[in-house]
């Protein structure tokens, strides 16, 4: 098997694995209990598409794609610290 063919499949299966992640994240998202429930899912759920930039930014040879990851993983880590503080001085319930 040649490279290319070997990252083609490895691309599909890593993709196939996140994408039955993100649905399962979804599902936890939309039926979970709580809010620090929802709030896991949704860090996972944009944990999940950075994967998918990245693998996508690897087979398609785009490193602009990797900034844009980096951004929103920034951005996402912001946002799961203030929820939390948030949820831990009891504003939402």
């Amino acid at each position: 098997m040649e490279i290319t063919q070997t990252l083609a499949a490895i691309s599909w299966g890593a993709g196939t694995v996140l994408g039955f992640g993100m649905i399962a994240a979804f599902i936890r998202l939309v039926i979970g209990p709580t809010l620090a429930d929802r709030v896991v899912a949704v860090d996972v759920l944009a944990t999940m598409t950075i994967g998918a930039l990245v693998i996508i930014s690897v087979v398609t040879a785009t490193p602009l794609l990797l900034d844009i990851a980096l951004a929103i993983a920034l951005v996402v880590f912001l946002g799961t610290i203030a929820m939390a503080m948030t949820i831990e001085r009891g504003i939402f319930k």
